[in-house]
């Protein structure tokens, strides 16, 4: 089996206890924002769908609901923006 890490040449790697739930936590908040994300689509496909399900009697209704998703992907696409820029992590106040 091949060693990923020669001890005999370097000092291993520093782990400790706040390290490994620092990145524990990391896995968590990145398995949550995709589920969130997941959530976000098919929340805005709903929408669609119910709004052509009522194409032929409620034309209004329809337009209200494929305007509500466009709106919808619109600030999802901000909020993504702005969360890749700042690097995901905000744990201060706003600014």
């Amino acid at each position: 089996m091949k060693q990923t890490f020669d001890f005999e040449r370097f000092t291993p790697p520093v782990l400790n206890e706040n390290i490994l739930r620092r990145e524990l936590e990391k896995r968590t908040e990145r398995r949550r924002t995709i589920l969130l994300t997941i959530a976000g689509a098919l929340f805005q496909a709903v929408f669609i769908l119910l709004g052509l399900l009522c194409w032929y009697t409620v034309p209004t209704f329809t337009l209200a609901c494929i305007g509500f998703a466009i709106v919808s992907m619109v600030g999802s696409g901000v909020i993504t923006i702005v969360y890749a820029q700042k690097g995901g992590a905000n744990h201060g106040p706003v600014s």
